[in-house]
């Protein structure tokens, strides 16, 4: 409506409108789509309902099922994003939220209708009409014909503002009727007869669940700063935002979305490779992380419980709760333990795949953090370590921590089992020293 859009800034992009004519693409927008998903795998049939996202990645839930990956580009209308339909956890940040809100998101919907024959001029591509009554100002207000290049009788209607709502509790038939009467008042006075339409389509986009609307707009309070915001990705260049509201110059347009698709992919680009960079100078451990692994050596010196190419170190002083934090170790690579019986992998592939990224000579060690009940379930799994380490990922949702370290969750974990062990110590010299004095 008038009365929300922004007079100082409604028309701020104004001055980056691209020169020349408008124009239409033969055979529809449909064929430019068609190019642009050529070898690209779409699923369909599923609805976004939660888009999680964090420093390790990201992860898209959709019809019961979780899809993950590095980075994900979010290009749903504004109106969506508006309804709060997809949940995103963390939620987004205050700023984009803000700006969301203060952005409008009109409607314009359209009436497409196939004509046994063409009964307008085709020397012109756009005719129009006006309403005296304002609030059926626009209601069919702009006809668009696409007699040349639709190969055949192609005429659209639009409809927008108050009435754009309007016509969407409207019967298809009813709309298409009132379409009729505009158009017999501009024709019939010239003597030119009207028939009647073969096929139409009416557009609902105000209801349609995936827009709930068609184009972003400045609103009353918001102003071109508000499309920059969208724009921003959050969770250190794992989300990303891209589509028609995100673009300052070149809003409510397709080739703005066009082109802010094209801004999105270098950016996703620009942030893998600053985290490739990154992991590269990271690859040398840190001094924390040379004094972690060193400590863990030396406690897994004397597992409390061992088991294939597993292992697992507790306090003793915790070990009767169940949920008590373990460690586990999980063995990559090197030569086989002597002794060990419980090596050969009923499942290969898995466990193959991350074994042959290491000869006998070397070894991997990879640690995560357990309840003490999950390591004795683990223990109990049969199949050798395959089934083992299907069981770990697949069935307890365990993500495995490499050399960059367990977080400092453990390290409370860490000193706890230390201090124990130095205690336990402690008391077997002091029982030993008791029993020499009293045998001599």
């Amino acid at each position: 409506l008038l009365s929300k859009l922004s007079l100082a800034f409604w028309d701020q992009d104004d001055p980056y409108d691209m020169g020349g004519d408008h124009c239409f693409l033969p055979g529809g927008n449909g064929r430019l789509v068609q190019a642009l998903a050529e070898n690209l795998p779409i699923v369909y049939e599923k609805t976004v309902h939660t888009i999680r996202y964090g420093p390790d990645g990201v992860q898209v839930v959709a019809g019961g099922q979780a899809y993950e990956g590095d980075m994900v580009l979010c290009t749903v209308p504004l109106g969506v994003l508006k309804s709060g339909a997809i949940k995103f956890i963390p939620e987004l940040p205050q700023r984009k939220l803000d700006g969301i809100k203060r952005l409008g998101f009109g409607l314009l919907n359209k009436v497409a209708m196939l004509f046994p024959r063409v009964f307008w001029s085709t020397d012109i591509d756009t005719f129009g009409h006006l309403s005296d009554d304002p609030s059926r100002r626009g209601e069919f207000f702009l006809f668009y014909s696409y007699a040349t290049v639709a190969g055949g009788p192609l005429l659209i209607a639009l409809v927008a503002g108050e009435a754009a709502h309007n016509f969407e509790t409207m019967p298809p038939t009813d709309a298409v009727t009132l379409v009729l009467q505009i158009l017999k008042g501009i024709f019939e006075p010239q003597g030119i007869d009207v028939p009647d339409p073969i096929q139409t389509v009416c557009t609902r986009w105000g209801t349609d669940s995936f827009s709930l609307g068609s184009y972003s707009h400045v609103a009353v309070g918001a102003s071109g700063d508000d499309y920059d915001i969208l724009a921003e990705c959050v969770g250190d260049g794992r989300l990303f935002f891209a589509g028609e509201a995100t673009t300052r110059r070149y809003p409510a347009t397709m080739h703005g979305a066009f082109v802010s698709g094209l801004r999105e992919a270098a950016n996703m680009a620009h942030h893998a490779n600053a985290r490739a960079l990154k992991l590269k100078v990271e690859r040398s451990p840190s001094k924390n992380t040379q004094l972690c692994a060193s400590l863990l050596a030396d406690l897994f010196r004397d597992p409390d419980l061992e088991f294939g190419s597993f292992a697992v170190i507790f306090d003793r002083k915790t070990s009767s709760d169940p949920k008590s934090t373990v460690i586990l170790r999980v063995t990559l690579g090197g030569a086989r333990k002597k002794g060990s019986v419980d090596q050969q992998h009923s499942n290969k592939p898995l466990f193959q795949q991350l074994q042959s990224h290491y000869n006998q000579q070397q070894q991997l060690h990879v640690y995560s953090l357990l309840s003490r009940q999950q390591a004795l379930e683990l223990r109990e799994v049969r199949g050798g370590d395959e089934m083992r380490l299907h069981h770990l990922c697949e069935k307890l949702g365990v993500k495995l921590v490499g050399r960059r370290g367990l977080g400092s969750s453990a390290d409370a974990v860490i000193a706890s089992i230390k201090a124990e062990r130095g205690n336990r110590r402690s008391g077997s010299s002091s029982l030993s020293m008791k029993s020499l004095m009293i045998g001599e």
